[in-house]
């Protein structure tokens, strides 16, 4: 995966010399990478939905052949062909993501290796800058940054950049969990609990990560919720 981070940390880099300022330089890094991955990510919104779409069927044919699983694979392909729907669709533009994604997150993980090679003073002057009410970006951002003189228990919980990237997180999940709903209430459940489960991790996070690796997914949330909710209006102006 190392070469997905030079690449990803060298174009960081880039930014941060042209615009001077390491919060702006990870909001723009942010907006650029989403956009190299939008491609993939809308083929695998539009491959959920079509799933979604399908499932009544499914569950039909699933539930009328439950004996005879060699009916129902044969039942299965004839409705995929009949829809042009491809079962590994969806599973693709993860695969392809999935490098790129860890890539990111080591280049905003270690900016000293991946970003700033062998340049500690430029290292120093990007992490050490306030970003809004964050001293450090490659420090976790804590209470303690809005509330100093806290007791020791409050100051030390995750600050408002993980506070918000969870909330962003949860609603992110629900929009994508909407047009994912299916037939299949044990599936519907399951979408349901990572709903709930994965904002508390990424607040949890929040204690230990770096705040600028907090940063960019907060923006991430930004702009995939944005890209959702600009497809799901273009879904129901095609309908």
């Amino acid at each position: 995966m190392s070469i997905f981070a030079k690449v990803f940390g060298y174009l960081l880099g880039m930014i941060f010399q042209f615009v001077q300022d390491y919060g702006i330089s990870i909001i723009l890094f942010t907006l650029i990478t989403k956009l190299i991955l939008m491609p993939f990510t809308i083929k695998q919104i539009k491959s959920s939905k079509e799933m979604s779409a399908l499932q009544p069927k499914i569950k039909e044919i699933q539930d009328k052949y439950k004996g005879n699983q060699e009916k129902q694979n044969q039942l299965l392909m004839e409705l995929y062909k009949e829809h042009n729907y491809n079962p590994l669709s969806g599973c693709l533009p993860l695969l392809i993501q999935f490098p790129i994604i860890i890539g990111l997150f080591t280049a905003l993980r270690q900016p000293e290796t991946y970003v700033f090679v062998n340049n500690p003073e430029l290292l120093a002057r990007a992490t050490q800058d306030f970003f809004l009410w964050v001293p450090n970006l490659s420090q976790p951002d804590l209470l303690k940054n809005v509330i100093p003189n806290g007791p020791e228990w409050l100051v030390t919980l995750p600050g408002l950049l993980p506070i918000t990237s969870a909330v962003l997180t949860y609603f992110q999940m629900k929009s994508m969990n909407a047009a994912q709903t299916t037939s299949n209430a044990a599936q519907n459940t399951q979408l349901k609990v990572m709903q709930t489960i994965f904002p508390v991790m990424i607040l949890l996070w929040g204690k230990t990560m770096s705040a600028g690796l907090i940063l960019y997914w907060t923006i991430g949330n930004i702009f995939q919720i944005g890209q959702q909710y600009f497809m799901n209006r273009q879904t129901k102006g095609e309908a």
